[in-house]
């Protein structure tokens, strides 16, 4: 009986790309175990599959991490967008506004804007105003009191 012939390249390239065990793959091709056992011991195939495996592992990490910054980009864009709009309306309202507590209510509103906007720039998100929070207290009640401007009460 003729020896039977292998294209082990090939048999190679399969068994690396696999998760079969040597005798399941030997099986499923129809090789004698005992042969191909001790091609794969003898060539350290195992190693190579191993390899391949790893290198797998750390790219589909590397392709997650870069999915995962450019969704994350991308949020960070649209949010400042419309952090952009929603200031542009805030100031368009607060030159509008009569009422002390609705310019209480506009300017805090913006304060908030400019810490998610800083926040999504990966900037510090205390206030770096040199003021305290007394001083604009001081300056609303100003507002209230019809002193605008001047950061004085009329007591």
């Amino acid at each position: 009986m003729a020896k039977k012939s292998y294209d082990w390249v090939a048999i190679k390239l399969e068994f690396v790309k696999s998760s079969l065990s040597t005798r399941d793959f030997a099986e499923t091709f129809d090789i004698p175990y005992s042969t191909f056992s001790k091609k794969v011991m003898r060539e350290q195939w195992e190693s190579e599959r191993k390899q391949i495996g790893s290198k797998l592992e750390a790219k589909s990490i590397e392709k997650s991490i870069e999915n995962r910054a450019d969704e994350l980009s991308e949020f960070e864009t649209t949010t400042l967008k419309a952090i952009r709009i929603a200031q542009s309306d805030i100031i368009i309202k607060i030159s509008t506004c009569e009422k002390a507590g609705d310019m209480k209510s506009l300017t805090s509103s913006l304060v908030d804007l400019q810490k998610v906007y800083r926040l999504a720039l990966g900037a510090s998100t205390e206030n770096q105003a040199t003021g305290t929070t007394t001083d604009f207290s001081q300056w609303l009640e100003s507002i209230d009191n019809g002193e605008l401007g001047t950061g004085r009460s009329s007591a």
